[in-house]
């Protein structure tokens, strides 16, 4: 079984978010079992985005396994 990508999902809240291009999508405001939630900068965009796309956590910032032209299918 692999290891978790997160261990504490709340502690990902109000950490930014970047695809694997390297761009950043936003902050994380909401976590709920299956979704992160995010906000854009400047809270023109939201996302629901599934946990399974999440490669990795650092500490400070969560990357995503999808480029950020694929953010549209998970827009709210």
């Amino acid at each position: 079984m692999p290891e978790p990508v997160v261990y504490d999902w709340d502690k990902v809240i109000h950490k930014n978010v970047r695809c694997e291009d390297n761009q950043s999508v936003g902050n994380i405001v909401a976590v709920n079992n299956d979704h992160i939630i995010v906000t854009s900068q400047g809270g023109m965009s939201r996302y629901r985005i599934p946990k399974s796309f999440v490669e990795s956590y650092n500490g400070a910032e969560v990357i995503l396994k999808l480029p950020r032209i694929a953010l549209g299918g998970f827009k709210i």
